[in-house]
């Protein structure tokens, strides 16, 4: 299940470098239309980031629905379904962009279009968030509860879940609408959970799962 966390990070990484490196040249966004394959690239990268990362709590549902089903099933609308739409929605976002750049003559409006796909995107990487914290303390606090982890490390996850979550509303609420990225003000907010589900993913790859739990949810 590790490896779910493994490949979603790197695939996640790799989208950002590439689209980064296209984004920040000065021709941008005319530059795309030369650098389609590339483009495309980052978006269908959004995919394999979010596609495994909606798998986890799939995978675990069969250790979590014995101890809380409900919340296991909280988990997978939240972790699952929710985010696996996020990340389409933010996949589409991103090949539009490219469809705008190569159908568009007039130049004022290809970049109004493409600020306001852009603008979409930032909107829906903030719900992301929001949604994305949800399922990871759902899946934090059955974990701590199951114990089939450490209680530190699960600990440390519903803790990381629940400064993670004020960090989007900051941005939505804000004037200045700070960017949701480790750049920003609030980048200190996403590190402990960015930390923790690295850390965890390593942890259920070398030492994997103990023998679980079960008790009266807490």
């Amino acid at each position: 299940m590790g490896i779910f966390f493994i490949v979603g990070d790197l695939a996640g990484i790799a989208s950002g470098l590439i689209h980064s490196s296209l984004a920040m040249e000065p021709s941008f966004p005319l530059n795309i239309a030369a650098s389609g394959s590339e483009w495309v690239l980052s978006a269908i990268l959004i995919l394999i980031m979010g596609l495994p990362l909606a798998m986890i709590p799939v995978v675990l549902y069969p250790l979590f629905k014995k101890q809380n089903e409900v919340l296991a099933q909280g988990a997978i609308l939240f972790r699952g379904v929710l985010e696996a739409v996020c990340y389409l929605a933010m996949t589409v976002c991103t090949l539009c962009v490219l469809s705008v750049v190569q159908s568009n003559t007039d130049q004022a409006n290809m970049q109004f279009l493409v600020s306001q796909l852009n603008d979409a995107k930032t909107w829906i990487e903030l719900i992301l968030a929001i949604v994305f914290s949800m399922g990871s303390f759902m899946i934090s606090t059955l974990l701590y509860q199951t114990r089939v982890i450490p209680r530190w490390l699960s600990g440390w996850g519903i803790a990381g879940a629940g400064i993670y979550f004020i960090a989007p509303f900051i941005s939505l609420l804000s004037p200045a609408h700070p960017a949701f990225g480790f750049e920003s003000m609030i980048g200190f907010m996403i590190a402990p959970l960015a930390v923790q589900e690295i850390t965890f993913a390593l942890w259920a790859i070398v030492k994997g799962f103990k023998q679980p739990v079960y008790t009266e949810s807490v």
